[in-house]
């Protein structure tokens, strides 16, 4: 409940608090400033204060004794009835309500109730915290509020709504914000800085910023949403595009906005709520998508079935005129155009279909070199001829062990993007090597490869990528294309394939020079179908766990105990080598058994950069010889599993198990 105060409370102290007569004088019947009595066990009043006299009696400090007190607060606050009953058979202690008033003068306004058994007996304190609505009118908030006790109370209720309301913007997954019609937050909430890159700070000095984060494909509809919304008084619910400032991310925003209007109409501003729905977006996008490629794939190959039917008839009677006619005809040179051309477009929608043979998800052998060799010809004739292809392969065999189909999708979609950074004439280069280091000076998305490693390169000499801009192209929904022209999935789904291959994926580009994508996948040994099979065999169910002890004496007895408990453990002493474990694609591990002796060096960093990278991963804390609650509150936080350091073997070896088993 609000109120608001047409008078300084401060200011109102020319009432003593405990002046009893004084107060009677403005309505005792229905203000009380600590009112106490005792109660017997069937209700009734044994003993009370002046306080509570002058309440009960209309200004005698003596009325009241003997008189059922339960059943007088039923009276006179009426909507509180059922609060009061359920007081009385309250089997605690302590207890508190708040009774309503109904406003008139003949209540006794808005009060605050506690009560304390002691044995047979109860002891009751009334205080009022908001006094009836005609001594207000009547009166003013000045001589209604005069005492220190209703003031503290006004402060307390005032405090604890502005820390629920701080509590809420913390913990909502959202933002909550109120604004003004012109647009300007009055209120909202720091999740804002995360989704925008525009600080506090920056919102509450500057106005007119709002729609500049808006993505500028969704301003207009946006303003459409929020005058219909103002007209009819109605809240709207709408999905729109926002951008950060200091990224260029793009995040979509599910926005509930209810307008706030005067009794004439006339628009006050807006209160609404923000939820991050880039993922749910995403992954609707994606169903869509891969929906209507299933749908297109179908009609791409009865369609080029058929097509190959006819170029097949062209060629075979071109070849039967050709072999009639003598040389030097008329016809023969005609006849033997047409030949090659039905051939090549026969060739052509051979590749086209390949394209579609295989399912994704199927990995095998190949080599890049072959995988890059068979594509040159269709990205030479689906990106425009003002474009030079050049192929740069590698002499030696690049063995990969790929999803070919995927891989296919990827190669094609970042020479689409390179053509695309070409508006004029340009050159795309697809190039392949053995690299012995990790290339490309931006940021590098994937695992920690082992090198070397098997690199395909696909490089252009068109417009380049704004610094500003590198660290975000592989994000969802990001791309710098007009509206309509671009999904912002293409790269997206390139770092995902990389990653899913345990490789990585990086970028070198400078404006007006141009730009090379880096896709580095690990070199075949061929074990990899072996390990996957076995993966696929009985002995999957033998989990995987990495042991990050900093010395033997720590690691060896847990690893050993793991072993032979059906454990397949890995140990390692160094973050870094932990790290190249993980991320080495050798085993599946499950989770990280991090054995702690002391406190020492801060280990949450390189635990949150291990779980960022392996989602599924779980991390298990034992500290060993001491109080778990000393420990890093950060690495207690990203844990799923605590050891209690007195815990056993048994009840340790279960926890565990049923831990690797969410």
């Amino acid at each position: 409940m609000g109120v608001t105060a047409n008078a300084d409370l401060g200011d109102a102290t020319d009432l003593p608090a405990d002046d009893v007569p004084a107060r009677a004088g403005l309505g005792a019947a229905s203000w009380v400033d600590g009112g106490q009595a005792v109660l017997d066990a069937a209700g009734q009043i044994l003993s009370h204060n002046d306080a509570l006299g002058v309440w009960l009696g209309g200004g005698d400090p003596d009325s009241g004794l003997g008189v059922a007190f339960w059943d007088l607060l039923q009276r006179r606050f009426p909507a509180s009835e059922m609060a009061i009953q359920s007081l009385r058979v309250d089997p605690v202690v302590f207890a508190s309500i708040d009774l309503e008033g109904s406003g008139d003068e003949t209540d006794g306004g808005w009060c605050r109730l506690e009560r304390t058994r002691v044995g047979e007996s109860e002891v009751v304190r009334l205080g009022s915290m908001l006094a009836p609505g005609k001594e207000l009118a009547e009166q003013g908030w000045r001589e209604a509020y005069s005492g220190p006790a209703a003031g503290r109370e006004l402060f307390l209720r005032l405090q604890r709504a502005e820390a629920q309301l701080q509590k809420l913007s913390q913990h909502w997954p959202g933002v909550i914000f109120s604004q003004r019609p012109d647009f300007d937050f009055h209120f909202v909430s720091g999740r804002i800085e995360e989704l925008t890159g525009v600080s506090l700070e920056e919102w509450r000095r500057r106005r007119g910023r709002f729609l500049d984060i808006v993505h500028e494909s969704d301003v207009a509809e946006l303003q459409n949403q929020c005058r219909l919304s103002a007209r009819s008084g109605q809240s709207v619910t709408n999905t729109f595009r926002i951008r950060n400032v200091q990224t260029g991310r793009v995040s979509y925003v599910l926005e509930h906005r209810q307008p706030s209007l005067s009794r004439s109409g006339l628009l006050l501003g807006y209160e609404g709520v923000w939820l991050d729905v880039t993922r749910q977006t995403l992954a609707e996008k994606l169903l869509t998508s891969a929906a209507w490629k299933e749908t297109l794939a179908v009609l791409t190959m009865g369609l080029a079935h058929d097509f190959s039917n006819v170029m097949a008839g062209i060629h075979s009677l071109s070849e039967s005129f050709l072999s009639q006619l003598e040389e030097g005809h008329a016809f023969r040179e005609g006849l033997d155009l047409i030949k090659k051309s039905s051939l090549q477009a026969s060739q052509l929608v051979h590749r086209i279909v390949n394209l579609h043979l295989g399912k994704p998800g199927e990995r095998n052998y190949h080599d890049l070199n072959q995988i890059v060799g068979e594509l040159l010809e269709l990205v030479r004739k689906v990106i425009p001829r003002r474009i030079e292809v050049i192929s740069e392969l590698s002499p030696e065999a690049l063995p990969v062990y790929v999803d070919a189909v995927e891989f296919r999708q990827v190669i094609i979609n970042l020479a689409l993007n390179a053509a695309d950074a070409m508006p004029e004439r340009g050159r795309l280069v697809l190039r392949t090597a053995r690299q012995a280091s990790r290339p490309g000076a931006s940021s590098w998305h994937g695992v920690a490869l082992r090198f070397p490693c098997v690199c395909l390169t696909v490089a252009d000499n068109g417009t380049g990528i704004r610094p500003s801009h590198r660290d975000a192209v592989f994000d969802p929904f990001f791309t710098t294309k007009a509206g309509g022209k671009g999904s912002g999935l293409g790269l997206y789904n390139a770092r995902l394939f990389a990653e899913k291959h345990q490789g990585g994926i990086a970028l070198d580009s400078e404006e007006k020079v141009g730009t090379s994508f880096y896709v580095c996948l690990p070199e075949a040994d061929f074990t990899e179908s072996e390990r996957a099979e076995s993966a696929a065999g009985p002995e999957a169910q033998r989990r995987g766990l990495l042991l990050f002890a900093s010395s033997d004496s720590l690691a060896g007895p847990t690893a050993e105990m793991l072993r032979t408990e059906g454990y397949h453990v890995a140990v390692a002493k160094l973050t870094e080598q932990a790290g190249d474990i993980l991320g080495g694609g050798d085993y599946l591990y499950e989770g990280v058994f991090i054995v702690l002796e002391s406190a020492g060096t801060s280990l949450a960093p390189a635990v949150a950069s291990w779980v960022s990278r392996h989602p599924r991963l779980r991390v298990i804390l034992r500290p060993l010889g001491r109080d778990g609650d000393d420990l890093e509150p950060e690495l207690v936080r990203l844990a799923d599993l605590v050891l209690n350091p007195e815990l056993s073997q048994r009840s340790l070896l279960e926890k565990l198990r049923a831990t690797l088993s969410r």
